[in-house]
């Protein structure tokens, strides 16, 4: 279940961007989801999916069986979404991290840990554990994670310090104290003189002698009180500097402890298990109070979490188990994905990694498997992608192709939903075309239309509606016709059909000096769109990202286009990673974090010096610092 959670709360706020199918027309076929499930995201998941959450709505509420987390309401797939796909798919183009470097990596973390085991012969040796933290931490594949550990242990250490020099000075001022406590006793037992009573030879004699007595008495009196009330300042300024010392030596030990495990909670949700078990277990030799249970707040979600799910407050022990439980479960879940690849279970095989990807990400299980065995498997993804585009743009010819093709590279393909979703569009198409000829043939022009319409939402390349368009032109007024078929056209967007039967069309609207402009307008949009794909085409073997950038262009403006949209998938592959930095750059900058949306347009900069995405990316969010009241980007 942590695994799930710690899914869940890595992928949850990715899934705004979900791909989702869209909702079916009134009479039309519901879009099925094709295998993976396509409820991407968004959906609203009702009141039940909240009220069955453990944890209240408090943090997501994973369905291990559905592959969903509910959470605000609404119900996400962990897996099947635009960003998880797109990341998973750039994972199984990369190389495996088998490098010299990569390897002396693993070895250095492997000692550590090594060194920090309880039960290590000769016990602990935290001094080497250390040393060796800044070696780990100068490879670039740590990303500087085990110098922050370093750094976090120095913090504790520094702050041990000045406990124990507080505690020094707190033990000199009470041995003052003690000091000043006795001198100041000494004062007060100081008796003063008794008057001489022995007696005198005169009256006046007699009452000299007591004058003078009583004199010497108040002095006296007044000396003592002044030097005890030295004493007494100097203890009550003593008092004062030992509670401060005790005050700020109880506040630097909580700190440092609430700071250590901070680090190690952030490790934990990183998914940076192998540095949360070293963080862990440097724990009890840095704080040796044996208190390890976690400073959490306690109307923070973890905390709830830990409580309402197992009765306990959350402790350092239980992060060092949950780190080793992650870390065994991605390890178990690549050996089945291995096996299931030796299968032919691509469809299982693809799920398993997937997940396993999800959680241990930065694993060396996961980052050292072998690029033959991820390629079997990428053709596959990809088709499942296409298809998931193919029901979503309701090109069920080719959604039908795709799941004959997946159907004979994968044993385990589960080809019911999409093959439902398919026919039920089919057989509810060729109903409206059927009422669409019927009705043509009595020359009802109207119930014809809305038929021919409804026909095209259902299924817009059903080559049965070229078919009947083709008849009715030829036994119908062909002007007609062909104005007909380029309304249809220009209201499903479909300016590639109009730019290929413009000879039709423009001879159809000759007295029509509206359907002139329309006409006039997709052409020349086409021609540019043609320009582009030809030019991107060209440029792809010698430079993908320039290619890519003027496709994406493109794309903004007929996101509709077949051929836009399949060079864009192509050079998104062939572009990987300069798409993923100005995916992750836009990310940022939407949610304001300026410095890393920055870093990442100069990442993509590095890679296509040339690219206007990155140019204006990198001026409009320095001219927002400028203008910190301006709006954010749209």
């Amino acid at each position: 279940m942590n695994a799930w959670i710690l899914a869940a709360a890595c992928l949850l706020p990715l899934g705004l961007g979900a791909q989702v199918l869209p909702s079916p027309a009134p009479g039309a076929a519901p879009a099925a989801s094709s295998p993976p499930p396509a409820s991407g995201g968004g959906s609203s998941s009702g009141q039940s999916g909240q009220q069955g959450s453990m944890f209240g709505g408090l943090v997501p509420h994973v369905d291990s069986g559905s592959e969903t987390v509910t959470w605000d309401g609404k119900m996400w797939n962990l897996t099947n979404n635009r960003f998880a796909r797109a990341k998973f798919e750039i994972y199984l183009a990369t190389p495996e991290a088998d490098s010299a470097d990569d390897q002396g990596y693993r070895d250095v973390i492997a000692q550590i840990i090594q060194l920090l085991a309880p039960t290590r012969p000769g016990g602990v040796d935290v001094s080497r554990a250390f040393a060796l933290l800044p070696e780990a931490g100068a490879f670039p594949i740590d990303g500087g994670i085990c110098n922050t550990i370093a750094n976090g242990v120095w913090d504790v250490w520094l702050a041990q310090k000045k406990v124990n020099n507080l505690r020094s000075a707190n033990d000199a001022m009470l041995k003052r104290r003690k000091d000043l406590e006795w001198n100041a006793e000494q004062g007060l037992n100081n008796a003063p003189l008794a008057p001489n009573t022995s007696g005198g030879s005169t009256k006046g004699g007699a009452n000299g002698t007591g004058r003078q007595q009583a004199v010497q008495q108040q002095q006296t009196n007044t000396l003592t009180v002044g030097r005890v009330s030295g004493y007494i300042k100097n203890i009550a300024e003593i008092e004062a500097r030992m509670k401060l010392n005790e005050t700020a030596i109880g506040l630097s030990e909580v700190t440092s402890k609430t700071q250590f495990q901070a680090l190690m909670v952030q490790l934990f949700m990183q998914r940076r298990f192998e540095h949360a078990i070293i963080a862990c277990r440097l724990y009890p030799h840095m704080f040796r109070d044996g208190d390890s249970v976690l400073q959490l707040d306690d109307n923070s979600d973890l905390k709830k979490m830990f409580s309402a799910g197992m009765g306990v407050p959350p402790t350092v022990s239980l992060i060092d188990g949950f780190a080793a439980e992650a870390i065994r479960g991605v390890d178990e879940a690549v050996v089945a994905f291995e096996q299931l690849v030796l299968r032919q279970d691509f469809d299982s095989a693809s799920r398993r990694l997937m997940e396993a990807y999800a959680i241990g990400e930065y694993l060396p299980r996961i980052r050292r498997l072998p690029m033959v065995t991820k390629l079997k498997v990428l053709d596959y993804v990809r088709d499942g992608n296409q298809l998931i585009n193919a029901l979503e743009m309701k090109d069920f010819g080719l959604a039908e192709e795709l799941v004959t093709k997946m159907r004979a590279a994968s044993k385990d393909f589960d080809f019911s939903k999409p093959q439902a979703a398919i026919e039920t569009a089919r057989a509810l198409c060729d109903m409206r075309l059927t009422a669409a000829k019927a009705a043509i043939l009595k020359g009802d022009q109207a119930t014809y239309a809305s038929e021919l319409k409804g026909a095209a939402e259902i299924w817009p390349t059903n080559p049965r509606l070229r078919e009947l368009s083709n008849m009715v032109g030829q036994n119908s007024d062909i002007q007609a016709q062909a104005l007909l078929d380029l309304d249809r056209l220009l209201s499903q967007r479909n300016f590639r059909q109009i730019y290929n039967d413009q000879g039709r069309f423009l001879a159809a609207a000759i007295n029509d000096p509206t359907r002139q402009e329309q006409i006039k307008k997709v052409l020349i949009d086409m021609n540019r769109v043609n320009m582009v794909v030809h030019g991107a085409g060209q440029l792809a073997a010698s430079n993908p990202y320039g290619a890519w950038e003027q496709v994406e262009k493109e794309y903004q403006l007929f996101p509709e286009d077949a051929e836009i949209t399949r060079l864009r998938s192509e050079l998104s592959v062939k572009a990987s990673e300069y798409v993923s930095a100005i995916e992750k750059a836009k990310q940022h900058e939407q949610r304001k974090q300026t410095g890393s949306a920055i870093a990442w347009f100069l990442k993509a900069r590095r890679l296509y010096p040339p690219s206007e995405f990155a140019r204006d990316g990198i001026q409009r969010l320095v001219a927002g610092l400028n203008e910190p009241d301006a709006p954010p980007p749209p």
